[in-house]
């Protein structure tokens, strides 16, 4: 088995709280990326920035430029300004 992959059983009843722990995780890792205080990959066209998450798509595409502008602005709410 992959060392990425870990494999576990739980009871039905705390998969909910188990993906909302992991929801919290991907939000919390995408305001950093949209602070530029870590990586970042597009999940529609995979192109990556070491320095965080870049002002608009990079290849021009509007509705990513949307979802870009709608993270960053989300993740200099007050109280989430860079660290």
């Amino acid at each position: 088995m992959s060392d990425l992959v870990k494999v576990t059983e739980m009871p039905s009843s705390e998969l909910p709280a188990y993906l909302e722990g992991m929801n919290k995780q991907m939000r919390d890792w995408t305001d950093q990326a949209a602070r530029g205080e870590c990586g970042w990959i597009c999940s529609d066209c995979c192109l990556s920035d070491p320095k965080g998450m870049p002002d608009a798509c990079f290849y021009g595409n509007a509705k990513c430029t949307e979802i870009i502008q709608r993270d960053k602005l989300h993740a200099m709410r007050e109280g989430n300004e860079p660290t």
